[in-house]
């Protein structure tokens, strides 16, 4: 079977922790396989807009910081700031990765999810630990097909849906034409 490119220049928003687990690793190997698919990805570590707000180590241990010393108004600006970009890449992807930790608590994470969810938008999460640590809730949010194991199992799954090896669900799938995306 010929390569389709049926996701050539989709948007894809990669989610998962930030503040408590280094999350650059899996993101940049992601990332690297998507472009070779050309597909455009929104990494939270390399923010895409022309104005934004910094979400590295050093901005992160900086707010640990104010936390500590109860400047809680300055951290509260910070993340509304945060939070209203990257949700603002959820509007813009064509599809969510999400990697997520299940004994770890990420509000942001959690919070892009059920925009996504809302949306319908196509859904990809994997669980450290493998698909049997899944969080019961995910479980009501999203079907079982939709939940891997690690993010390489994800990417392998775009493979297949980009080369039409496997269809894609078009109760989810909602893509522009390619000449308008």
């Amino acid at each position: 079977m010929g390569k389709k490119n049926l996701l050539n220049k989709t948007r894809c928003y990669l989610v998962g922790h930030m503040q408590y687990e280094n999350g650059r690793r899996w993101r940049e190997e992601v990332e690297s396989e998507l472009t070779k698919l050309n597909i455009v990805t929104y990494n939270p570590y390399k923010k895409p807009f022309v104005k934004d707000v910094k979400e590295d180590e050093k901005a992160r241990r900086n707010a640990e910081k104010q936390m500590r010393n109860g400047e809680f108004d300055k951290v509260s600006e910070r993340m509304r700031e945060i939070r209203n970009y990257d949700l603002n890449l959820v509007d813009r992807s064509d599809f969510i990765i999400a990697h997520l930790y299940p004994t770890v608590a990420s509000w942001g994470s959690a919070e892009e999810l059920v925009t996504a969810c809302r949306m319908k938008k196509p859904v990809f999460v994997s669980i450290d630990g493998g698909k049997k640590k899944t969080p019961l809730w995910l479980l009501g949010m999203f079907p079982p097909k939709c939940i891997y194991n690690n993010p390489k199992e994800i990417v392998s799954m775009i493979k297949k849906l980009d080369n039409g090896r496997i269809k894609m669900d078009s109760k989810r799938w909602r893509l522009l034409t390619e000449e308008l995306r």
